[in-house]
């Protein structure tokens, strides 16, 4: 069966220096991607996240093979793929590289069934597989993406997660090393997107391929990725796990793309540099990317890592609260310090604050991860 362990054997995938540029029509040459190294371990699932025009897709497509990149290489399963350099050229056509893709919109053929656009994705092997291996082949894909009895179906009469499913086992077909998603849920309404997404989570880590996933969608890089690289303007920010991420960003840009991010002045104190007094109270530092020379700093402070009272403490400053934003679960507050400055705050909703009530914001200190990064001044533009 397709779903056993040993049937897939991911590749790991490297990419060293890799660059994409397209001419433009005034003649003009712009950089999509500018010498990215990321290192992808055999059978993981990693997100390439950013904002639209970042260099993602192109990235993805330098894997694929259908971009040519303009330097570096890229290599699958320890085999080259891709170099260019001093002049020569090595190019490994994307039907020889073991890689399977989905594209966005599925790109089934609407002529066709369900069955016959499995077995197009057979095409490379089909002279090695009998008619019955073939069938048997689809009906044990069928079977691992859940459309049993799809077989005769056209795809205009699938839904768009059912038509996803029938793309993924296309791709999944010739059992690929590598699979490759191009955003392959945001054609899909929101609801649908969640149940399709964690289908397509199953199905990978069942099957054990390699997979990388391009998004735009900080959730589900977050819910379905082991490792995110987050890209922006062709460059490869950070690359690590969504907790590393989360609380441990290498840049503004990083931390506010990544989740809702307060940025608190605060001046660092203490011999060994952990800590910062801020308007919400003394902050432990865990990550400092600051200049050594200057205690002062802007501190990263999650909406969950501020806590909300109506009594004072001795280094808490007075807020007013501005908006109410209740979710059942929890509730989004934004507050007002005395300068201006305008913090989010995410509480349980046991105790509920009003429009206009006086409240002191604190750091939480007692909770889980409640450290936080701390940026130069004159950097910290996120």
């Amino acid at each position: 069966m397709l779903s056993a362990p040993d049937t897939f054997v991911g590749a790991a995938v490297s990419l060293n220096g890799i660059s994409v540029a397209y001419a433009t029509d005034s003649g003009d040459s712009v950089v999509a991607v500018n010498a990215a190294d990321l290192n992808i371990e055999a059978g993981s699932i990693v997100a390439l996240l950013g904002p639209s025009g970042c260099g993602k897709t192109s990235l993805l497509r330098a894997i694929a093979g259908l971009e040519d990149p303009t330097a570096g290489s890229v290599s699958i399963g320890g085999a080259t793929v891709s170099s260019q350099g001093s002049g020569k050229r090595h190019w490994v056509k994307p039907e020889k590289r073991n890689v399977g893709m989905v594209f966005q919109d599925g790109a089934l053929f609407p002529h066709l069934t369900v069955t016959q656009n499995i077995v197009f994705g057979l095409r490379s092997m089909r002279k090695a597989l009998s008619r019955t291996e073939v069938l048997a082949r689809v009906d044990e894909l069928l079977d691992l993406v859940d459309l049993q009895g799809f077989g005769n179906r056209l795809p205009n009469t699938l839904s768009g997660g059912q038509q996803q499913r029938v793309a993924l086992a296309r791709s999944l077909a010739p059992q690929p090393k590598v699979l490759l998603l191009d955003e392959p849920f945001s054609a899909l309404d929101t609801s649908l997107r969640v149940q399709v997404r964690a289908e397509v989570a199953r199905i990978v880590r069942d099957v054990g391929v390699t997979t990388v996933f391009v998004t735009h969608d900080q959730d589900e890089a977050f819910v379905l990725g082991d490792r995110v690289a987050v890209m922006q303007a062709g460059n490869i920010e950070q690359f690590g796990t969504p907790d590393e991420l989360y609380r441990s960003p290498a840049t503004p840009w990083v931390a506010g793309f990544v989740g809702e991010a307060n940025f608190v002045l605060g001046v660092v104190t203490g011999n060994d540099a952990t800590f910062a007094a801020t308007p919400i109270g003394v902050v432990t530092i865990e990550d400092r990317r600051t200049d050594p020379n200057s205690n002062d700093v802007q501190v990263l402070v999650r909406p969950e890592q501020v806590n909300l009272r109506h009594d004072p403490t001795d280094d808490t400053e007075a807020a007013t609260i501005r908006t109410v934003e209740y979710y059942g679960h929890d509730v989004r507050y934004e507050v007002e310090l005395a300068d201006g400055t305008v913090l989010a705050a995410r509480t349980h909703s046991t105790e509920l604050y009003a429009r206009g009530d006086i409240v002191y914001p604190s750091f939480q200190s007692r909770q889980r991860g409640s450290t936080s990064a701390a940026f130069s001044v004159d950097h910290a533009d996120a």
